[in-house]
């Protein structure tokens, strides 16, 4: 029986999946948000901008769920981690999960402010509650797109604290092991 909650020796399988999903978006994400803003006009960036929108209802809606299943989970322990490490791994986190909450209710301001539609997975429609403003459109673009450059360098602060548990420590205190190992078995 696989298990799908945490327990002192890992995240359980749910949480792994919003991890590695959400994670695998936020790479397609970012990349997609960071060539638009560098992209001309033109109807091929019209369709990726659509599909941007879509990724970022999907990922904000992940990342509610995953903020939902993180207070039911049960949490690994790392009593044996350094003060120090438990200290920058919980400011880490809690600046992504900041970040990737933010932006993208930022990026639907944003539309609104630039007189285009929100939906839902591209499926259910949210109605504007702002009026169209230009100037602060280009305001928010700017905010916008300068957020997704922090997420980026939280993200890859992220990825290189988890390769250094892993390669350099070799993974002594089981950080790395916790949230990628496939043995959850009960």
């Amino acid at each position: 029986m696989v298990r799908l909650k945490g327990n002192e020796n890992s995240w359980g399988l749910i949480a792994k999946i919003f991890h590695w999903t959400i994670a695998l978006l936020l790479f397609w994400q970012v990349g997609t948000g960071i060539s638009l803003h560098n992209m001309e006009f033109s109807p091929l960036k019209i369709g990726i901008i659509g599909s941007h929108k879509i990724f970022g209802t999907i990922i904000f809606t992940l990342i509610v769920l995953r903020l939902l299943w993180r207070f039911y989970n049960n949490h690994p322990k790392y009593e044996s981690l350094p003060q120090k490490h438990k200290i920058i791994s919980s400011l880490v986190h809690a600046i992504l999960y900041i970040l990737v909450v933010i932006i993208p209710v930022q990026g639907t301001y944003m539309t609104w402010l630039g007189g285009s539609d929100v939906s839902m997975f591209g499926l259910i429609e949210i109605p504007s509650f702002v009026e169209m403003d230009f100037i602060l459109y280009q305001k928010y673009l700017k905010i916008h797109y300068y957020s997704a450059i922090i997420l980026t360098s939280v993200f890859t602060l992220h990825i290189l604290a988890a390769l250094y548990h892993k390669f350099v420590i070799k993974d002594k205190y089981g950080v790395w092991k916790r949230m990628v190992s496939r043995q959850e078995k009960v």
